[in-house]
């Protein structure tokens, strides 16, 4: 064999080499596996870390924001601690999730105005849900944050606290308050309030 035929021999293997060297590297990318988004909260919590708030809420790596469905319980409300008489004031709000106990509809009120009942955990987000105060005309004349009075991570009853200050109304006019369950998922199938005609 000549030095050329040799050398030709030697380029030739080469190139081969680098061949192989080259397709084994790219059959190694594409094996690589290609994650896919999140669709819901339980894919998501799966993968990446879940804020601790109530209820969990998961944010993918792209920002889209997951929030964990609580299921609503149907354990009936608790009984109070003194029998109910003709006398006393009746609540107000939604069976099973809110009870408003001041004030009662069509309660005589002023400023400041203290509202006070209880919620299951699942009406609060981060210990407190917003109250609003409207006049006859549905104009907004206060607002601020109902507290809770208690653990309010929990699918139980929590008492809350509000207090509105607003500037006087006509005497006699009306009025409405609204309790909104908060909704930090934006969602507005998840949107609930209970609403209460007030005196001024």
């Amino acid at each position: 064999m000549n030095t050329n035929t040799r050398t030709a021999a030697i380029i030739g293997l080469i190139i081969l080499v680098a061949i192989a060297i080259y397709a084994f590297a790219s059959s190694n990318e594409r094996k690589e596996e290609v994650v896919a988004e999140p669709m819901n909260f339980t894919e998501c919590a799966e993968r990446y870390p879940v804020m601790e708030s109530y209820p969990r809420r998961c944010v993918s790596p792209s920002g889209v924001q997951f929030v964990e469905t609580v299921a609503t319980t149907t354990a009936p409300a608790p009984t109070p601690t003194t029998p109910t008489t003709p006398a006393q004031p009746q609540t107000s709000g939604i069976p099973n999730l809110i009870t408003v106990s001041s004030p009662t509809r069509d309660q005589k009120v002023s400023s400041p105005l203290t509202v006070t009942g209880q919620a299951r955990g699942t009406w609060y987000f981060e210990a407190s849900f917003p109250v609003e105060l409207r006049d006859t005309s549905g104009r907004l004349i206060a607002q601020g944050p109902a507290q809770a009075q208690g653990e309010w991570m929990t699918e139980n009853f929590v008492p809350f606290r509000a207090s509105l200050t607003y500037p006087a109304q006509p005497a006699g006019s009306k009025g409405t308050l609204i309790l909104r369950k908060d909704n930090p998922s934006g969602d507005p199938a998840r949107d609930q309030s209970v609403s209460i005609p007030v005196t001024f």
